[in-house]
């Protein structure tokens, strides 16, 4: 599907009966700690150079939650990217982390060697973010280990914890044009691998328009020809749509033990990065571009039916409570001590021979 610039938001019908099988107020929640996180580094952290790096998933945010909503299998995992912050906290990444990190301070699952969102997410009981790097397309062939190691798990050894188990991986539609993309097209189709493809689509790679990325700006409809790859296309920013394609993905995936690509039309309401300025963009884009913010969008289909009016502003004041108190303990948190710098370069181990990770804390050098 393509949405024109500057469309009407849709009217919502009442959210009871449809797209089910979801906590709608958690989803509300997480999408307004990630509004809140963005907001205070957009406004205050990064313009005072508290944070050297902000990426904002303002747009982005609730294809991430519903997605994250469903990851739920011990085994799954995602591999993310800069923009992935609403995934990593639907999957338990903690404000006070969220917020520590690009402000470089100590402890969580770097002790400050990450910028924020360029991160992983160990969860030993799963699901599991894989680790990150900054560089475009570098998340796509390991999702593609994942899910052929689950397939190895599954149907070689005959390990029924990883029956189901899906890994899943995140791009934006620049990165489409990445060998890291083709080559992971290439395993999941070839090998049949239990993987979900899940391209967020904002018009823009930074500065470039999605047209001079892809030919045509639709990666989905370029793939038609592709065998044994299950395509689909969504509005990210409308509950209905995005909630319904999205679980129709990863049940695919789940249920075929073959890959899928999902291409989600969403608005990017900042600019790639904080220096940007989106100053390429015409004024009346940009205009359009609000009309298709997500949360208003979740707003109109759940209150008054799910949520009352009264219970949105007071989820909405409570992440702002959360987000404002998080970021007092992270900016009290000690900066990481220099000496560790070089340490989990390589996998490390206690004297019982258990894996020591930054997470649990490191031993003196």
């Amino acid at each position: 599907m393509t949405i024109a610039p500057g469309a009407p938001a849709r009217t919502f019908p009442s959210a009871t009966g449809v797209a089910s099988g979801f906590d709608w107020p958690r989803i509300v929640k997480i999408m307004l700690l990630s509004r809140a996180i963005d907001a205070i580094e957009e406004t205050e952290l990064y313009p005072n150079k508290q944070i050297a790096y902000q990426f904002s998933a303002r747009g982005h945010e609730l294809g991430q939650v519903l997605l994250g909503s469903l990851l739920d299998r011990s085994h799954d995992a995602a591999s993310a990217y800069y923009r992935s912050r609403p995934l990593l906290l639907t999957l338990g990444l903690s404000v006070d982390d969220a917020l520590a990190a690009p402000l470089g301070r100590s402890g969580g699952f770097s002790d400050g060697r990450d910028i924020g969102v360029v991160c992983n997410l160990p969860n030993p009981k799963g699901p599991v973010v894989l680790p990150m790097a900054g560089d475009v397309g570098s998340q796509y062939t390991p999702s593609s280990g994942w899910a052929e190691a689950i397939q190895y798990h599954e149907f070689v050894l005959g390990n029924s914890d990883y029956e189901g188990c899906i890994a899943v991986v995140l791009g934006g539609e620049g990165s489409v044009a990445t060998n890291g993309f083709w080559s992971a097209l290439t395993m999941a189709t070839t090998l049949s691998l239990p993987q979900l493809f899940f391209i967020e689509d904002n018009g823009y790679a930074i500065s470039v328009p999605s047209d001079k990325q892809t030919p045509g700006g639709n990666i989905a409809e370029n793939l038609r020809s592709f065998r044994h790859l299950h395509l689909l296309e969504c509005d990210g920013t409308d509950p209905i749509d995005a909630a319904e394609r999205i679980r129709e993905a990863v049940q695919h995936v789940r249920l075929g033990r073959s890959p899928a690509l999902i291409r989600l039309e969403v608005p990017r309401l900042a600019g790639h990065s904080g220096q940007d300025t989106q100053a390429y963009k015409p004024a009346e884009e940009l205009a359009a571009e609000q009309t298709r913010d997500p949360l208003p969008r979740l707003k109109a289909y759940l209150v008054p039916t799910v949520l009352s009016e009264a219970a949105w502003n007071e989820l909405a004041a409570a992440a702002d409570a959360e987000v404002r108190e998080a970021l007092g303990r992270a900016l009290n948190r000690p900066e990481p001590d220099p000496r560790t710098i070089a340490r989990f370069r390589f996998v490390e181990h206690d004297e019982a021979g258990e894996e020591i990770s930054a997470m649990r804390g490191g031993l003196p050098l």
